[in-house]
């Protein structure tokens, strides 16, 4: 998914090149995503059934992997800088969902399963605090600077790139019984691919899991 920039200024910046993001992230539907509280569900003993709930805890990033990204026009840059800092908060509240929903899917059925949940967790989390740095670094911006934003993009990218290529995003993939699992599921198969989730746009992996890639922008 393009970041469409208006006005002429090309933005080039591959977020999760490796398809493994986004967050990341599967089209991950079922009752686990977004819960609230501690409980947990009742164990799955079945691996389809367990990597489903792993699938279905990502369904609030789905909607970045081939949405909308957000738009701005240089000659506007008030409303430039509303619109990425309104898509990093979003983005930053779609992955607190899916941290909630990772916390409910209960004890792995397969060996080396939790171990996978843990990654994963860390993953989101390091790629919360990248947007969340993004956006803090939007709003710094003196919306009156027509300059500012664009120069200060190549820096606010940087981290996105770096927490949207984590390793432990694609974790789930790296254990192949889960990963053949994640094949058979329906949740997962809505996804498309493998991986975890990842920054706006950008295309999914292969497999079990998918992830909606990075984030990419082309102008003019």
């Amino acid at each position: 998914m393009p970041f469409v920039v208006e006005g002429g200024t090309r933005v080039i910046a591959r977020v999760g090149a490796s398809g493994a993001a986004v967050v990341v992230v599967c089209a991950l539907l079922g009752g686990a995503a977004g819960c609230g509280g501690s409980d947990r569900l009742p164990p799955a003993n079945d691996p389809v059934a367990w990597v489903g709930r792993v699938c279905a805890s990502l369904e609030p990033l789905a909607a970045l992997r081939g949405g909308t990204g957000p738009k701005f026009d240089q000659n506007d840059p008030a409303a430039s800088r509303s619109a990425l800092s309104g898509y990093f908060s979003d983005t930053v509240g779609r992955i607190d969902e899916s941290l909630q929903g990772l916390d409910q899917v209960g004890k792995s059925p397969v060996n080396g399963g939790d171990d996978i949940t843990t990654k994963l967790r860390g993953a989101l989390e390091r790629l919360r605090a990248a947007f969340s740095d993004a956006r803090t670094k939007v709003d710094a911006v003196d919306p009156g600077d027509p300059v500012a934003l664009g120069s200060r993009l190549p820096d606010i990218f940087a981290g996105l790139v770096k927490a949207s290529s984590d390793i432990d995003l694609n974790a789930l993939a790296a254990n192949p019984e889960l990963n053949a699992a994640a094949k058979q599921s329906p949740s997962c198969a809505i996804a498309g691919g493998t991986g975890g989730p990842g920054g706006p746009g950008g295309t999914g992996g292969t497999g079990g899991t998918g992830g909606t890639g990075g984030t990419g922008g082309t102008g003019g």
